[in-house]
């Protein structure tokens, strides 16, 4: 059994799935706590509820499964994604850049990779800065995203182990960098 559930709202959803002990079908069973037992097992009532699918067809079973945790737990959904992330030079290119950082210049690689978060209007360049890789964030100033302030540059050694990890540290960084910005608005605003 595999048991969802959300404190703020209390919603909370069971999920059985097995062979069907009749035949090699699969059988979904989806309920709330209250069809369950202590041995959490489902109940008569659940059981009348189940959903069968053919013993080949998984995606059938969870894409039915999908749909209802998504139904009852929409607002953990987001449909549009609002983050970009560009890569200006290859990854080969990247390793080799971050071992000679200290002979290169800013006006050389002013713009590696790239990470932006559009909900917030952020976004951070994977740059050279007086011989140190790091990361320059920027601010938007307009909502058409053609206009920007940089704020400040971090240094930071990125992981060029492959592009998802790099994209995925710069994501890291500009979040952490983004709640420090928000809590900074916070405390000066009050």
């Amino acid at each position: 059994m595999l048991e969802i559930y959300d404190d703020k709202s209390d919603s909370e959803l069971l999920i059985w799935a097995c062979e069907c002990r009749n035949s090699d079908r699969i059988m979904v069973i989806l309920a709330d706590n209250t069809c369950s037992n202590i041995n959490d097992l489902f109940n008569e009532i659940a059981y009348s509820s189940a959903r069968y699918f053919n013993a080949e067809d998984y995606f059938s079973a969870v894409n039915y499964a999908y749909r209802v945790i998504k139904k009852n737990f929409g607002q953990h959904f987001k449909e549009e994604y609002t983050s970009k992330f560009k890569m200006h030079k290859t990854l080969a290119d990247l390793q080799k850049i971050a071992k000679e950082t200290s002979e290169l210049d800013y006006e050389d690689y002013y713009d590696l990779a790239t990470f932006e978060n559009l909900d917030n209007l952020y976004f951070c360049d994977l740059i050279i800065n007086d011989g140190k890789l790091g990361l320059r964030f920027s601010k938007y100033t307009d909502e058409e995203c053609d206009e920007f302030d940089n704020l400040i540059f971090k240094e930071w050694n990125p992981n060029l182990t492959s592009s998802t990890t790099l994209m995925l540290g710069m994501q890291k960084q500009l979040n952490d960098f983004i709640e420090e910005e928000m809590d900074y608005e916070l405390n000066v605003g009050i």
